[in-house]
């Protein structure tokens, strides 16, 4: 786009990786992003995750990557990602930044911020921009932050040169999927019914195998099982983003009975985890004990 450089601007907010998907998505999207079984957590609906949700006709999707590894050792009981603040607060005030930048440059410009919450498909389109390739692990690994990173996307009217997807691929060592700790990985679709990670956050009665599942490792919340045994993941670089260098991998469980919900949200509502509230993590503590 004329006048328009988005590079600097990016440089300047200290947005690391970002690139353009084409948009709307190519024809095929449909099919591949077709599941006959998909995660709850994860738009059903095909044609939602295509069209997105916005009041405008977006022309082009700007994907920015947001790398979140911290080097640390101790006892921790979070999965990594939720080690710091909440990537959903930090990556929205982020791409608000951008936002702004951009429409002073295009006043008529329009703009929707989208991180997680919404149902586009966030991993495919940071596939089409460029950023990455999909591993085994059903992860989006970036090959220079490896799979610890997490994508916010910006929606817009104006009308951007798309980027190349990577020709570079997972290597399939398939060690994640003799790592994973429900034998969800390998399969022709991701097992989700038996992912660590998705049960840490699954509420109401659990089975005896479910259970088993959360007692193989001391987290309460998420799982990096996949993660850690990747290849891909190995001697990369500490996340340069200040909001995610300060971390606290671990959280006293104990402690959670004493607060009341209100004062649970007061004290941990800027953590990715908080949104399922103290009873499922003590839930998953109590299940660890047990196993």
């Amino acid at each position: 786009m004329k006048d328009i450089n988005l590079q600097e601007f990016c440089k300047e907010l200290h947005i690391y990786e970002f690139g353009i998907a084409p948009w709307p998505l190519p024809e095929n999207a449909k099919t591949i992003l077709y599941e006959s079984n998909p995660c709850p957590f994860t738009a059903a609906d095909v044609e939602e995750r295509l069209l997105g949700t916005t009041e405008f006709t977006p022309k082009s999707a700007i994907v920015c990557l947001f790398p979140y590894y911290v080097e640390r050792s101790g006892p921790s009981n979070l999965s990594r990602y939720t080690w710091a603040t909440d990537y959903h607060l930090v990556i929205n005030e982020y791409l608000e930044k951008l936002t702004e930048k951009l429409q002073k440059m295009d006043t008529s410009a329009q703009f929707s911020i989208h991180c997680d919450t919404s149902p586009l498909a966030d991993r495919y389109m940071a596939y089409l921009a460029g950023l990455g390739f999909y591993g085994k692990n059903n992860c989006f690994i970036s090959p220079k932050w490896g799979s610890y990173v997490v994508i916010g996307t910006i929606l817009t009217t104006l009308e951007l040169e798309p980027n190349t997807p990577l020709a570079q691929s997972c290597i399939g060592c398939n060690r994640c999927i003799t790592a994973c700790l429900g034998q969800c990985l390998g399969h022709d679709e991701f097992k989700y019914d038996t992912c660590k990670s998705y049960l840490t956050q699954k509420k109401g009665d659990l089975t005896n195998e479910e259970e088993t599942i959360i007692g193989k490792t001391p987290l309460v919340f998420g799982c990096d099982v996949c993660q850690e045994v990747c290849p891909h993941n190995q001697n990369i670089p500490t996340t340069p983003i200040p909001e995610f260098q300060q971390v606290e991998p671990y959280i006293d469980i104990t402690e959670l009975d004493t607060l009341t919900n209100k004062e649970f949200k007061a004290k941990y509502g800027n953590r990715a985890f908080s949104w399922r509230g103290k009873k499922i993590l003590i839930r998953n503590q109590n299940i660890i004990e047990r196993k």
